[in-house]
């Protein structure tokens, strides 16, 4: 694969869409139906048998006459070609179907793009006005608008399309808000992507399938709500179309005189149209939803790696038990000091709760080359604090106290735009679970692109493709590979994939949120092994959450133990494991097995984490402390600063505090 292919995009996504509409039999099936309606209203004065203004000699046999030779569908009450009033009448039915449904839509999805995304006073200003227009039945409302105006085609088309918008713009809320929330649209927030580029980019393409799912519908309405208004005689009487046929055959007497072939076309008709829109809708959700078609495990996806020569990820790297390529530990006094948090606190707010204190007092400090370990049970506050240091928090988040201090700027005082040029220039994060931290309907490759592009938008596209080679290449990844979905990664090359990802525009700072959760012990060690080579490769500051103290001892140069939001301990890795000062920390020792003592028992720790808007009085580990005495259960403890480059916050140290 050269770079043709992301330099020119559009035609080759194009040139892959109607491939794999060609393969969808439902669709292709949809596809020809429709086509054969449009076909059929653009050459109806070739096909019709008669011109549907010219008058025909009516008699009593004229009158309701059943199929026949001269007559393949029969007569109407007029007299009239029965099959000629239908293929004339489809051109009228299909244009205020699809262009009174495009005016919903558009309205609708807009309407409902916005309140979803923005939130807050707008949505709540976008869907108090959809409720109001939501409780007016449409077919009502419908009449009244067409009565006041001028009964003409272009009336109803417009009408019909501007009442009909309220119940596709509450789907498309609903399904913003679900995708809004996904981690991929917190990444491209993080490279810096704005408003519009977002909702286009990253959540427009996962709401389309629902858009082209509801149009079905829509489509359908506005063809029933023209019938309904042709069968009160508010349609334009100059025109045909099939619910003026139908509104005829009804009130003319096709029932009491048994003159199916009256209702029966254009019925039909509808019928036709709906089950076409219908089956190209699951043919176009194929398209718009890759992850539907194939996965990792492929025959496509095994070719490629076949067709290029080249190793698979998990060759090209060492065994597990290979640690030559591991640098020492950097000396860690002498190295400059790159990230400086101090004493950083985050809120969660809500109306009808107390505010939860998610992150209290935090500080610590990240030099040039320290990986630091972050642990502690889920809930604590590890993601919300590295969340805090991009300022990329959910709504309800507020940072309310502390520093954080990055080459001499506090990154907490710049404004929404200063910080979008930090955010994956100086501190890039690799998220919790990469399928989900990634757009499931845009390649890996153009995902990394974006990153680039990002930060260098005049980049010439040559460059860029270079770019997202060299970064697959560097996380052992093909670059062949680049064109394809992440549904047809395994979940360590997805995780491979986040991390160059991460590197695209060469940070000082990454933050790893459990990189390895979910993986196998052996890709679980070659995703470690990668991080430390690139580490020692790129002079990465790292911190790494996890809950795994055994990759913490392996990988971590310090720890940063939380519980409860707050510091239970701050140590270097060797201090943390063999002279640990926290209950907490020795609680959570207990709990992993120790290989220099196999026989040992482990031990579980009693009870739960305390509920963040209702913690206790005292030290927030106090309910659950098997050291726990009076004034623990009463004062919060002090963080103190022991012999050595060590921090504990809890009562039962004070004696061990420098200076003591």
């Amino acid at each position: 694969m050269d770079s043709k292919t992301l330099i020119h995009p559009l035609p080759s996504a194009l040139h892959s869409s109607l491939s794999s509409l060609r393969r969808n039999r439902m669709g292709l099936i949809g596809a020809g139906m429709l086509v054969a309606s449009f076909v059929v209203a653009a050459l109806a004065s070739l096909i019709a048998p008669y011109d549907p203004k010219s008058p025909l000699p009516v008699t009593i046999d004229t009158i309701y006459a059943p199929p026949g030779p001269q007559h393949l569908l029969g007569t109407d009450d007029a007299g009239q070609d029965v099959l000629t009033n239908f293929i004339y009448g489809s051109r009228i039915s299909l244009t205020v179907g699809f262009f009174a449904s495009f005016i919903s839509i558009v309205i609708g999805g807009v309407i409902g793009l916005a309140a979803g995304y923005f939130g807050g006073r707008i949505d709540n200003l976008l869907m108090r006005f959809t409720d109001i227009i939501l409780v007016i039945p449409d077919l009502p409302l419908t009449i009244v608008l067409v009565a006041l105006t001028k009964p003409s085609l272009l009336n109803i088309i417009i009408v019909i399309g501007i009442v009909g918008w309220t119940g596709s713009a509450r789907l498309v809320r609903s399904q913003t808000i679900a995708v809004k929330e996904r981690k991929f649209v917190v990444r491209a927030r993080a490279i810096g992507a704005g408003h519009l580029r977002i909702i286009a980019r990253h959540i427009f393409p996962l709401v389309l399938p629902l858009i082209v799912t509801n149009t079905v519908l829509v489509i359908s309405l506005a063809i029933l709500n023209e019938s309904a208004l042709s069968f009160l005689g508010l349609a334009d009487p100059t025109t045909l179309s099939w619910g003026q046929m139908l509104n005829y055959a009804f009130t003319r007497g096709a029932m009491s005189t048994g003159a199916w072939w009256a209702l029966v076309p254009p019925g039909f008709g509808i019928v036709w149209v709906v089950l076409a829109c219908t089956l190209l809708g699951y043919g176009l959700e194929q398209i718009l939803n890759p992850r539907v078609e194939s996965h990792h495990l492929s025959v496509g996806a095994q070719m490629i790696s076949r067709l290029t020569g080249r190793l698979s990820p998990l060759d090209s790297l060492p065994a597990a038990s290979d640690r030559s390529h591991r640098a020492a530990p950097p000396d860690l006094n002498r190295a400059p000091v790159v990230l400086d948090v101090a004493g950083l606190s985050v809120d969660f707010v809500s109306e009808s709760a107390p505010p939860a204190h998610a992150v209290s007092n935090v500080s610590f400090s990240l030099r040039q080359g320290e990986l630091l370990g972050l642990v502690g049970e889920s809930g604590c506050g590890k993601t919300t604090l590295t969340l805090a240091l991009m300022r990329l928090l959910p709504a309800a988040g507020r940072i309310v106290g502390g520093e954080v201090s990055m080459a001499d700027h506090d990154l907490l005082s710049l404004s929404e735009k200063e910080m979008e040029e930090v955010r994956w220039k100086d501190i890039a994060m690799i998220f919790q679970g990469a399928m989900n931290a990634l757009n499931p309907v845009r390649t890996i490759g153009d995902q990394i692109a974006e990153a680039v592009l990002r930060r260098q938008p005049n980049s010439p596209q040559e460059s860029v493709d270079r770019r997202v080679s060299e970064l697959l290449e560097l996380v052992g990844i093909a670059a062949a590979r680049r064109a394809q979905y992440p549904h047809q990664y395994s979940g360590g090359m997805r995780q491979r994939a986040m991390i160059a990802m991460a590197l695209a525009c060469n940070p000082k700072v990454v933050i790893a949120d459990e990189p390895t959760t979910a993986l196998d012990v052996m890709i679980q060690a070659q995703i470690l092994d990668l991080l430390a080579r690139l580490r020692r490769q790129l002079g990465l500051s790292v911190i790494f959450i996890t809950h795994d103290l055994g990759v913490v001892a392996e990988v971590c140069d310090t720890v940063l133990v939380m519980y409860g939001g707050v510091t239970a301990e701050y140590a270097s890795v060797d201090t943390i494991f063999n002279n640990a000062q926290h209950p907490y920390t020795r609680e959570l020792l207990k709990a992993f097995p120790d290989l220099s003592h196999p026989g040992g028992r482990l031990t579980s720790i009693p009870g739960y984490p305390p509920r963040l808007n209702a913690l206790p009085p005292g030290c927030r580990f106090a309910p659950r402390c098997p050291a726990a005495f009076d004034r623990c259960h009463t004062e919060p403890p002090a963080i103190h600063s022991l012999s050595g480059f060590h921090t504990a916050s809890c009562h039962l140290v004070e004696n061990l505090e420098i200076g003591d």
